[in-house]
């Protein structure tokens, strides 16, 4: 068995849990069906992640990554 600690693995945020709350409210379905909201709530989520995180390095992979997930799944 493997135990992970989480914590150590938590990347650094300037946001705490209400804003971060308040982000997550702020997602406008308009026009997303309803099979696709899933996905856009992950982007949505990648994107308030990588302009959260003190990691400038780590921001970078995640805004790249929403930019090419968003080119293969349109």
């Amino acid at each position: 068995m493997k135990i992970k600690n989480q914590e150590a693995d938590a990347l650094e945020s300037n946001m705490t849990l209400a804003e971060f709350g308040n982000a997550m409210r702020q997602i406008n379905f308009d026009g997303v069906p309803a099979h696709k909201r899933p996905a856009a709530i992950m982007d949505h989520l990648m994107k308030i992640m990588a302009t959260a995180i003190t990691d400038k390095e780590k921001a970078q992979e995640i805004h790249i990554s929403r930019i090419l997930h968003q080119r293969k799944h349109g």
